[in-house]
C-alpha cells in the first residue's frame, strides 16, 4: 500500500497527467507482500528471529534516501538507495504473540524533498513450524530476488532476468533450468507475472519468464512405432504413437545440453504462471508470439517424440532418443507432463503412458522396491531414483495398491529416519531426491484421481509407524523430522551480513557442487507443499450446531488464478482419507450433509480446471461443530 507523504506528491501526479515536466515526482517505494492478493496480510516473525524487511525503489542515486521505520519505537534504519532493487533492513521484534506492527518504508528525493511511503505489516507468531516455514520462505525468496541478474533481451529489447552462473550458496550453475526453478519458487508462493505492479516480485517473474522462453527452440516431430506390447493401448505391436498433440508438426526443447533434464523445470514454471492464454514476447521463430499453452503442448510433444524406442522403451535420458532410459531424468518429463495436463489441459496419447509402464517394470528391483538409474541399480544412490520412479507412476495413474508403488514407498518409509550423514544414507541429505519425493507424495493420483499423501507408510512388515512426511517433528514425539522441519533447520544466513537466507545441500555424494545452486529454489517449493502452482493456503471454516436446522460447516478461502472451480473434500481424521462432498466456482461453500453437532471434520479443496482436472490440494481446515443446545 503506497502512502503519499507530502502534498507535493499529489501535485506531481497531477503534473504527470497533464504532461508538465517542470514539477518533481516522488520516488516510488514498493514492499514485498506476504500474499499479493491481500497486501494487508502481515509478515510472520517469532521471538528472537531477525527478519528482513524487503522493499524496492523506482530510482536510485546519491539523492535518493530511504528510511525504514520499524513501527515499534526503535531507531530507524536509514541510508542511500544505491541499488533500486534492494532497499532492505533487518530487525528483531519483541512482543507478545499476536502483537502487530506496521513498518514504514519512506523514500525521499533529497534534492526536491519529494517523498512517498509504503506500509509493511508484521505480526508476532508462536515459535512453531508454521511461523518458521513462513519466515524461511520470506527470507529465501528475498535471497533469490537479491541475486537475480537483470538485463535486457529479445527483439525488441525487453527487461529480462536470470540466475545463470550466479553464485547461490557458494556454487554457480550454467543450466537454464535454474532460472525456471527459481521463477517457479516465486510463482508457487503467489507472486506471478500477472500480479500487481506494487509487488516487486511481479517484475522478477516477468523477467525470468522472458528469459525462459528466450532459451527454447523448435524442431520437427513425427510419428513413431512402439516396437513391443504396451497394454492396454498396444497389444499387437508395432503401434503408432503420434506425438503431435496440436497438429503443428513441432516440438519445443530447451536450447542447451541435457534438455530433458531441464524441460520439466521449464514446463512447471510456465504452467505455474496460471495464464495459458498469455502470449510469449521473446524467443526464436516458432516460440515467440505464441500462447503459453501452445508452447507447453509443443514441449510435451518434444518429450513424446523422444521417448526411448528400444525394447525397454518408454523412458527418457539426457537428450533425444538415447538408447537407455534414466529414471532420474525421466521424472522431469513426468512432472512436466503432469503439470501440463492438469494445469493447462494439454493432450497426451494414452500409449505414451502405457509404454512408460514397461520401463518402470524393468527398472525396479522387485525385492527392495528401489527404482534404478539406467537399469535396476541406483548408480547415484536410491534416494533420487526411487522417488523418481514414484513420480512416473503418478503420471501413469498408479498409486497405493499397485505393488510397485507399495514397495517403493515402503523402502522410503523404512529409511526415512536414517541418520542424515550423506546422500547415500539419507534422502534428506539429497535435495534433488527429496524434491522428487515431495512431488511424488503431492502428485499421487491412483486412477487419475489426485490423492495427495499425508502419512508416509510401509507395508514391508518393518514395524515403522506412518509418519507425516511434511510436518513431523522429533520435538513432538515423531520418529524423525519431516521435510519442513528439516529444511528450516538447514537454511543458512547469507555470508558477509547480507539479508536473506539460502539453502546449500552440501552432503551429496558424487555430485559435488553441481546441484547446490538449485537448493534454494527446490527448498522453497517443497516448503510451499505444492509442485507447479500456487495453491489455496487459507481454507477456514465455522461450524453451526443443529438447532433450528441441520448441523452445518461454512468454508471460506482466497481464490487462485487458473482455477475454474473448487472440489470440496471432507474427512473425519487429520490427513484424510477424504471424500468429495461438492464443488463451487465461488470462494465459499456450505456443507450440511451427514454432519453432527459436536463432531470434528477436516476439509481440503482441490482447485480444478475443466480440461485438466485437479491441479493441487489446499491446506487442511479442522472444523469443530459446537454441541449445541
Amino acid at each position: 500500500m503506497i502512502r503519499v507523504a507530502s502534498r507535493t506528491m499529489l501535485a506531481g501526479v497531477i503534473v504527470l497527467a497533464t504532461a508538465l515536466p517542470s514539477m518533481a515526482v516522488a520516488p516510488v517505494p514498493k514492499v514485498v507482500p506476504t500474499v499479493p492478493a491481500n497486501p494487508l496480510l502481515p509478515h510472520d516473525t517469532y521471538a528472537g528471529k531477525a527478519i528482513t524487511l524487503q522493499g524496492t525503489s523506482d530510482v536510485q542515486g546519491a539523492n535518493i534516501a530511504y528510511d525504514w521505520d520499524f513501527g515499534d519505537g526503535s531507531a530507524h534504519a536509514t541510508g542511500t538507495v544505491t541499488n533500486m532493487f534492494i532497499v532492505e533492513a533487518t530487525h528483531t521484534y519483541v512482543g507478545a504473540v499476536g502483537t502487530t506492527w506496521t513498518a514504514i518504508l519512506t523514500l525521499t528525493n533529497t534534492t526536491t524533498t519529494e517523498s512517498a511511503s509504503a506500509n509493511y505489516p508484521i505480526v508476532m507468531r508462536n515459535n512453531d513450524l508454521t511461523s518458521n516455514v513462513n519466515v524461511a520462505i520470506d527470507e529465501g525468496l528475498w535471497f533469490l530476488h537479491r541475486a537475480m541478474v537483470r538485463n535486457t533481451c529479445g527483439v525488441p529489447l525487453q527487461p529480462c532476468g536470470n540466475w545463470t552462473n550466479v553464485s547461490l550458496g557458494g556454487s554457480t550453475q550454467s543450466a537454464f533450468g535454474l532460472t525456471a526453478t527459481n521463477i517457479q519458487a516465486f510463482e508457487v508462493s503467489g507472486h506471478l507475472e500477472s500480479g500487481p505492479a506494487s509487488d516487486p516480485y511481479t517484475d522478477d517473474v516477468a523477467r525470468g519468464l522472458k528469459y525462459v522462453f528466450l532459451n527454447l527452440s523448435a524442431s520437427a516431430v513425427s510419428t513413431h512405432n512402439v516396437p513391443i506390447a504396451a497394454p492396454p493401448s498396444c497389444t499387437v505391436p508395432p503401434c503408432a504413437l503420434n506425438p503431435d498433440g496440436n497438429g503443428n508438426g513441432l516440438g519445443v526443447f530447451v536450447n542447451q545440453g541435457n534438455p530433458f533434464y531441464q524441460g520439466g523445470m521449464f514446463i512447471d514454471a510456465i504452467v505455474a504462471s496460471g495464464t495459458p492464454a498469455a502470449v510469449t514476447t521473446t524467443g526464436p521463430a516458432n516460440v515467440t508470439g505464441r500462447t503459453y499453452k501452445d508452447i507447453v503442448q509443443d514441449m510435451v510433444d518434444g518429450y513424446l517424440n523422444c521417448l526411448n524406442y528400444s525394447n525397454v522403451g518408454g523412458s527418457w535420458r539426457y537428450s533425444c532418443n538415447e538408447t537407455t532410459g534414466d529414471n532420474s531424468a525421466a521424472q522431469w518429463a513426468a512432472v512436466g507432463i503432469i503439470a501440463a495436463v492438469r494445469g493447462f489441459g494439454v493432450v497426451v496419447p494414452p500409449l505414451a503412458l502405457d509404454w512408460n509402464e514397461i520401463w518402470l517394470n524393468n527398472s525396479q528391483n522387485t525385492t527392495t522396491g528401489v527404482f534404478g538409474y539406467v537399469g535396476t541399480g541406483p548408480l547415484w544412490g536410491p534416494y533420487a531414483t526411487t522417488p523418481s520412479g514414484l513420480v512416473q507412476l503418478s503420471m501413469d495413474g498408479d498409486g497405493r495398491g499397485d505393488a510397485r508403488w507399495n514397495k517403493a514407498e515402503s523402502f522410503i518409509r523404512d529409511n526415512f529416519d536414517n541418520a542424515t550423514t550423506n546422500s547415500n544414507n539419507s534422502m534428506k541429505q539429497y535435495f534433488y531426491g527429496l524434491f522428487s519425493f515431495t512431488k511424488s507424495m503431492l502428485l499421487h493420483s491412483p486412477g487419475g484421481v489426485l490423492t495427495p499423501i499425508t502419512f508416509l507408510q510401509t507395508t514391508s512388515g518393518s514395524g515403522k509407524p506412518p509418519i507425516d512426511w511434511y510436518a513431523a517433528e522429533v520435538a513432538k514425539g515423531d520418529t524423525s523430522d519431516g521435510v519442513a522441519r528439516w529444511l528450516v533447520s538447514q537454511q543458512n544466513p547469507t555470508p558477509a551480513g547480507l539479508a536473506g537466507s539460502f539453502w546449500r545441500n552440501t552432503n551429496e555424494v558424487n555430485s559435488g557442487q553441481a546441484q547446490w545452486a538449485f537448493s534454494t529454489g527446490f527448498a522453497i517449493i517443497m516448503l510451499r507443499r505444492t509442485v507447479f502452482i500456487s495453491c489455496v493456503t487459507d481454507v477456514q471454516g465455522r461450524g453451526t450446531p443443529a438447532n433450528r436446522g441441520p448441523a452445518r460447516v461454512d468454508l471460506t478461502w482466497t481464490g487462485i488464478g487458473g482455477a475454474e472451480f473448487y472440489s470440496v473434500l471432507r474427512g473425519t481424521a487429520a490427513g484424510g482419507p477424504y471424500v468429495a462432498v461438492g464443488s463451487t466456482a465461488t470462494n465459499v461453500y456450505s456443507d450440511s450433509v451427514g454432519l453432527s453437532s459436536g463432531g470434528t471434520y477436516y476439509y481440503v479443496l482441490q482447485p480444478s480446471t475443466v480440461a485438466g482436472g485437479e491441479i493441487c490440494q489446499s491446506n487442511e481446515a479442522k472444523v469443530i461443530i459446537p454441541a449445541g443446545r
